[in-house]
């Protein structure tokens, strides 16, 4: 008897530690999961702005774990880090990096977003209008393609926008080239420049002055039929702007019908903003001045610039008795002048 009070309590003890179920849903350590230990620690350091490090560890990363649920992200975060890191040679190679990712992941959800940031480092490094145009152009190719790839992403506005901002500034490099030739009564020239504008950027903001000094180029040029044309399409197309009643003035001389204002067009211009400089100015702080509508004594007194010259636009020309240019380019008016053309923007007519 002494003996099973003895070894009763002992059977007790084993039969609870026998019959006790060990849990299944304890939580896994992060031991399991090195790639996502790794993954974790590069986005910290991405976010403290380690640029060097994070890539570092995501290189870890894609060199050890190629078949790991983060090699998409790593890569994307990878291109992500050299974009933030934001200098020229970093944004080339951010553009390079996103590149890959999208020909190896040409389906994932991230895919739209790499091509909008293939865009931006260009248009973050887009200069003024009288500047290199190179970035401007390849900010151009990149959003049309994010356009035309991406239709449905919800970066769409975004990139519509972005992209008439970046055509504003390429239209208004023309245009200035265009406005030198015109007050250098090399008229053939500014037409070619004018035109090329309305080919290539509809949507220009000074649309109306660019049909103006075309129709204009085109009267000194004793081409009035045409020039007609183009101070006709100033008070349909643009019944609201300046360039109105100095086009009906020029009809009027010229013996032409005056045209009544679209319909739809004069809706649409009451709806958008009367200045939409500020389309740009809001993305490159760019804006500029008009040539003044010329008088005959003026525009005998300028010196003839011959068709084979220097593309102003390349090189600017300073200077000159009709403005306070200082050649920045950068001035909306005022005492500064209003950029590398040498043109007054408080004779801009009204």
């Amino acid at each position: 008897m002494r003996k099973f009070l003895l070894v009763f309590p002992l059977f007790l003890l084993l039969l609870s530690c026998g019959g006790k179920k060990v849990a299944t849903n304890a939580p896994t350590s992060n031991l399991d999961e090195p790639d996502r230990v790794l993954f974790d620690r590069a986005m910290h350091d991405l976010d403290k702005n380690k640029f060097t490090v994070s890539r570092l560890t995501l290189q870890t990363l894609i060199n050890t774990y190629p078949d790991s649920e983060f090699l998409p992200r790593a890569k994307y975060e990878m291109a992500e880090s050299f974009f933030r890191e934001n200098s020229s040679s970093s944004l080339n190679q951010a553009e390079n990096e996103f590149k890959d990712y999208i020909t190896f992941f040409p389906t994932s959800p991230l895919a739209d977003d790499a091509q909008m940031k293939i865009a931006m480092t260009h248009v973050r490094r887009v200069e003024k209008a009288d500047r290199d145009r190179t970035q401007a152009i390849l900010a151009e190719i990149e959003l049309k393609s994010m356009v035309e790839t991406y239709p449905d992403s919800q970066l769409l506005d975004e990139a519509k926008k972005t992209l008439r901002a970046v055509q504003e500034v390429l239209a208004d490099g023309v245009d200035r080239i265009g406005n030198f030739y015109f007050l250098h009564k090399n008229y053939a020239a500014a037409m070619g420049r004018y035109k090329e504008i309305m080919t290539k950027y509809p949507d220009y903001s000074q649309m109306p002055d660019v049909l103006f000094y075309l129709a204009e180029s085109l009267r000194h040029t004793s081409n009035e039929t045409e020039a007609a044309i183009y101070y006709a399409r100033i008070i349909t197309d643009h019944p609201l702007s300046e360039r109105v009643n100095p086009a009906k003035q020029r009809l009027t001389a010229l013996n032409a019908p005056i045209p009544e204002p679209n319909p739809v067009a004069l809706a649409r211009a009451q709806q958008a903003p009367r200045d939409e400089k500020s389309i740009v100015g809001r993305v490159f702080g760019m804006f500029k001045g008009r040539p003044p509508v010329p008088t005959e004594t003026s525009a005998a007194s300028s010196t003839a610039v011959e068709e084979g010259s220097a593309d102003p636009g390349v090189a600017p020309v300073r200077g000159g008795t009709t403005g306070t240019g200082t050649g920045t380019g950068t001035s909306s008016g005022g005492s500064s002048g209003n950029g590398s053309f040498g043109i007054d923007p408080a004779k801009k007519p009204r």
